[in-house]
């Protein structure tokens, strides 16, 4: 390749990339599928966009605003007939309000849907609750053995809501001291929620991911603590109940 049509395409690929790497202040889901025609998406630490709740039958689009205005843009999939569940597919932007979206084929109470504008790509999934749920780690009182993490109980309204009670402290000669984190069976790195950030403080975090890096949450003050999840929209609250 000459340098000329390096140039050329070098420049191709910036563009490229810049028109798909956006920076969305906020991004929407609408469509037929949608309960009440809108619902905002949430954004995360790491600059991605989800939702989880409710769809039915019918079509969801994501825009970087609620109304159809002027200035609206559509992620508009690069795939024909696009289906909401899949293992991912790439979008571009347009201003065309008539741009195809995503196809729902039944209602259910469990999907979930995440945008990476990093990427220009946009996956969705129908979520299935979870049958446990586990703390584990140095700061519990049986550190890094897998077989003896501390469960959680299921809610009976909810099962998607998890509720643990117990201590939290600094381990004893144990790897990673004030570490832990949340596992969905009693193995470590099959199913896990993480904090956006390493060493989190668990008591300034609400939002939580599913999978990816192994960030842990780093205990600040040894005590008694009340952990509540959510597997489905992916939160915990945590409440300090003293020593």
């Amino acid at each position: 390749m000459n340098l000329k049509k390096y140039i050329i395409c070098a420049a191709t690929l910036l563009t490229t990339m810049a028109a798909t790497a956006q920076d969305f202040e906020e991004l929407w889901i609408t469509g037929t599928a949608v309960p009440g025609g809108a619902q905002q998406m949430e954004r995360t630490p790491d600059g991605q966009f989800r939702y989880a709740g409710p769809l039915d039958e019918g079509t969801v689009r994501v825009s970087d605003t609620r109304n159809a205005e002027t200035r609206t843009l559509w992620l508009m999939p690069e795939a024909e007939d696009a289906q909401f569940v899949s293992n991912g597919v790439t979008y571009r932007t347009t201003g065309d309000k008539d741009a195809p979206g995503l196809s729902v084929t039944f209602a259910a109470r469990y999907y979930r849907l995440y945008v990476a504008p990093c990427s220009g790509t946009m996956r969705g999934e129908l979520f299935r609750p979870w049958g446990e749920l586990f703390v584990g780690g140095g700061a519990t009182k049986d550190g890094w053995e897998k077989l003896k993490m501390q469960p959680f109980t299921q809610s009976k309204s909810d099962p998607c809501v998890w509720t643990w009670e117990g201590e939290l402290r600094h381990g004893d000669k144990v790897e990673e001291p004030d570490a832990f984190k949340l596992e969905g069976v009693q193995q470590w790195g099959v199913k896990e929620l993480h904090p956006f950030s390493p060493n989190a403080d668990i008591l300034r975090t609400r939002i939580v991911r599913t999978g990816g890096k192994d960030t842990k949450w780093s205990l600040r003050k040894d005590g008694r603590y009340r952990l509540t999840v959510d597997v489905f929209k992916e939160t915990v609250r945590a409440d300090y109940l003293g020593e």
